[in-house]
C-alpha cells in the first residue's frame, strides 16, 4: 500500500515500480491533524516529510515576535530535508494546515537512500535551488516593496495558483485566512482587512465565508487604497 501511494510524491516519478518497492522499506505512512508543529526553529532535524494529502506552512517568528510565512506546502512537495543534509539544526517551524498524511523517512535512512537512488538527490537539490530563488524573491520585496504592493503581489501569485476562471471572473476557492495572508507579507491582520475591504467597496472582489471572487476586469497593479 504505500509504495502505491509513494507514486503520488513527483520526486519519487522516475524510479521503477521494484525501486519503489525497495525504497518503501525505509519509509512509513503518518496522519497528523490539523495545527499540530512538526517542529521547531533550532530543533536537531530528525527526519523528512513528504505530503500525501493536506498542507504545512513553513514560518519564523521576526525580532518582534510576528509570524513570517516563508512557504505554504501541499500534496506532491516535501520538506525537512535541509537539517538532514547538512546536520545543522532546523532553520524554520513547521505546522499541519488541515488534517495531513505523510510519508516520513528518518535520519538514519536518509543518506542511504541517496546513495541508493542518486535521482532522488537530484531532485532534493532542484526543489532547494527553487526554494533559494523563491526567499531570494522574498528577501528582494521585503527591501523595494511597500506593505500595500506585497499584497498586491501576493494577490496576483493567489489569482495564478489557486484561481478557477469563471465568466468574467476568478472564484479563488482556497479558505485562506487573514492572518495567514499576513504572515506572508509581513504585516498585521489589521492591514490586510482594511484593504481587503477596501477593494470589496470598490467592486475589485467580492468576500464570501469560503472563497473570494475576484473581477476579471480588475487590474491589481492599478488598485488604488
Amino acid at each position: 500500500m504505500i509504495a502505491y501511494e509513494m507514486r503520488k510524491i513527483g520526486i519519487f516519478s522516475e524510479l521503477t515500480g521494484d525501486e519503489i518497492g525497495k525504497l518503501s522499506e525505509y519509509v512509513r505512512e503518518q496522519r497528523i491533524d490539523k495545527g499540530v508543529e512538526l517542529f521547531h526553529q533550532e530543533e536537531p532535524g530528525d527526519a523528512m516529510y513528504f505530503i500525501l494529502k493536506g498542507g504545512v506552512r513553513i514560518y519564523l517568528y521576526s525580532l518582534s515576535g510576528r509570524e513570517l510565512t516563508l512557504a505554504v506546502l501541499k500534496s506532491g512537495q516535501f520538506f525537512g530535508e535541509m537539517s538532514l543534509l547538512d546536520g545543522m539544526p532546523r532553520s524554520a517551524n513547521a505546522v499541519t494546515m488541515e488534517n495531513t498524511d505523510f510519508i516520513v523517512l528518518k535520519r538514519n535512512d536518509f543518506l542511504n537512500v541517496l546513495h541508493a537512488y542518486p535521482i532522488i538527490a537530484i531532485k532534493i537539490l532542484k526543489d532547494m535551488s527553487i526554494r533559494v530563488r523563491e526567499a531570494d524573491a522574498m528577501i528582494e520585496d521585503f527591501a523595494l516593496l511597500n506593505v500595500y504592493d506585497r499584497l498586491i503581489k501576493y494577490m496576483d501569485k493567489l489569482i495564478k495558483t489557486d484561481g478557477r476562471k469563471e465568466e468574467y471572473y476568478t472564484v479563488i476557492t482556497h479558505n485562506i485566512k487573514r492572518q495567514d495572508i499576513a504572515s506572508a507579507i509581513g504585516t498585521t491582520r489589521e492591514t490586510v482587512s482594511r484593504v481587503l475591504s477596501s477593494w470589496q467597496r470598490k467592486g475589485y472582489i467580492r468576500l464570501l465565508p469560503k472563497k473570494m471572487i475576484v473581477y476579471r476586469d480588475m487590474t491589481l497593479r492599478r488598485v488604488q487604497h
